[in-house]
């Protein structure tokens, strides 16, 4: 009589499969999706084609933005120096009557002097040199300290002026014991509206006369001798004052 296999034995191996084929299912489900490829490098005439197309827009970094700014930057001008207050009339030469032009210079302790305040409390003599501590000029300048106590007495202060800087005026100063201020025109601001400016650079001796009060031009000398000058001044004045 043939054997009878078990009934048993195929159900199991179907159950089996239906397993494996279960825990399979849910493997995939767990198991997370490939990550995808990174994104493809653009390269620079790709770059060049959507900046030309609008899709990007160009980006400069900051080191490129800094060069960028140095080239195109425009420098600032120096500050120019104020002339506030100043004539702007520096051709017209002054003439006897016309009264002391806005003009600021320097003294030799370095302040600013306006020169139209020259005569604000007594009349104001000029008198003009090529360059301090020079034989002729210290003439003139000493001749002027010897008599500077008579020309006050006249209710007049004296002034003396060139092109010299502050420094230089006050070195000759002190050595010479000159007992007046002495005025800075590097420029030759005034020495020119008074007429004694000598191209390219230099200086006619020679002094003007500023009368007090109302500070109108009423004495003009150009071309003095050194040791002349302070006495044709004080013989002016003292005429003046007689009159």
């Amino acid at each position: 009589m043939p054997l009878s296999l078990p009934n048993l034995a195929l159900p199991l191996r179907r159950s089996t499969r239906s397993t494996k084929r279960g825990s399979l299912a849910e493997s995939e489900e767990k198991s997370p999706k490939p990550a995808s490829k990174k994104a493809k490098k653009v390269t620079k005439s790709q770059t060049n084609i959507l900046l030309d197309a609008g899709d990007l827009e160009p980006r400069v970094s900051d080191a490129e933005s800094s060069r960028a700014l140095g080239k195109n930057a425009v420098k600032a001008k120096p500050a120019s120096p104020s002339y506030a207050n100043e004539d702007d009339t520096e051709d017209d030469t002054l003439k006897e009557g016309d009264t002391l032009p806005k003009i600021n210079l320097k003294n030799e302790q370095g302040e600013t002097i306006n020169v139209s305040t020259l005569c604000s409390e007594k009349g104001a003599v000029l008198f003009l040199y090529p360059k301090a501590d020079t034989p002729g000029c210290t003439q003139q300048a000493c001749g002027f300290r010897d008599i500077y106590g008579d020309i006050i007495a006249l209710d007049y202060d004296v002034y003396g002026l060139s092109k010299d800087s502050p420094a230089a005026q006050e070195k000759w100063k002190i050595k010479k014991n000159l007992n007046y201020h002495l005025l800075c025109d590097p420029q030759s601001k005034l020495i020119k509206r008074l007429g004694a400016f000598v191209p390219p650079k230099s200086t006619k001796r020679s002094h003007f006369i500023f009368e007090k009060g109302t500070g109108k031009l009423i004495n003009i000398d150009i071309g003095v001798k050194p040791v002349e000058d302070p006495h044709k001044v004080l013989s002016f004045l003292t005429k003046r004052g007689n009159t």
